[in-house]
């Protein structure tokens, strides 16, 4: 690694955890000129230091733009997805998986607030040590309506129309059958399980992204397995039109 190079990732590494710090204290994402200052770093640099986080997909910016709008698991943007700490602080997430994800990025209880996407009911519960719980009943289901490899294509599309939280499995089925958009069922304790080497040391400095191989691993662990889930498609077939995915219990 040059000298430059090695600038341009500490700079990198310095404003995407200036940026998850505020989102943290704040609620909301920092402009441009925050960051700026707030680093003591120019402008541009700035610009090129968001420029390749959004490459690496540390975050979104809004295209065109240097305005943020993910920070996964944060959302500039009100959402259907709400997370509530013990200190009463509430945050948007981008998606149901980012919702149940604050719990292993914060490691601390966490309430989440959503919606049924087939009946609109208001879904909550609560995630405390690892353990999802709900006051009102059974727990809600998760449905993952894009391939794996297809999420990074249009994350914006994926987090907002295919990440979703159902009241249960039959609520989820009695949507489908409209149309049987096939896609995955998981429940919240997968889902936690697959958060785990993305999300537990979001707030770290020295935070990096796990490899596809550890990813596919977890996924695995957790019993999703198959063309679905496939990080990288071996066939334009795990590209296309979501299959319904194996899921071990």
């Amino acid at each position: 690694m040059t000298g430059s190079d090695a600038r341009g990732a500490a700079a990198d590494r310095a404003v995407r955890k200036f940026v998850f710090d505020f989102f943290l204290r704040e609620g909301s994402a920092p402009v441009l000129e925050e960051i700026a200052l707030g680093l003591g770093i120019g402008r541009q640099e700035a610009v090129r230091a968001l420029g390749r986080l959004d490459t690496a997909h540390h975050l979104k910016l809004l295209p065109g733009s240097t305005r943020i709008l993910m920070a996964f698991p944060f959302s500039a943007i009100p959402t259907p997805f709400r997370v509530t700490r013990p200190n009463e602080k509430r945050y948007f997430a981008n998606c149901a998986w980012d919702a149940v994800a604050f719990h292993t990025m914060l490691g601390e209880p966490i309430w989440i607030h959503g919606f049924c996407r087939h009946c609109a009911r208001p879904l909550r519960f609560s995630i405390v040590d690892g353990r999802p719980q709900s006051p009102d009943g059974p727990l809600p289901v998760l449905w993952f309506g894009l391939p794996a490899a297809s999420w990074w294509h249009d994350i914006v599309r994926t987090c907002s129309e295919t990440m979703v939280f159902f009241a249960s499995a039959e609520h989820l089925a009695a949507w489908r059958t409209a149309g049987d958009p096939g896609g995955a069922e998981l429940t919240v304790d997968q889902t936690l399980r697959i958060s785990e080497p993305i999300y537990r040391r979001k707030l770290r400095l020295e935070y990096e992204r796990p490899p596809p191989e550890l990813l596919q691993m977890e996924f695995a662990s957790a019993g999703l397995t198959g063309p679905f889930w496939n990080l990288t498609p071996r066939s334009r077939a795990a590209e296309g039109v979501p299959e319904r995915a194996r899921r071990h219990p």
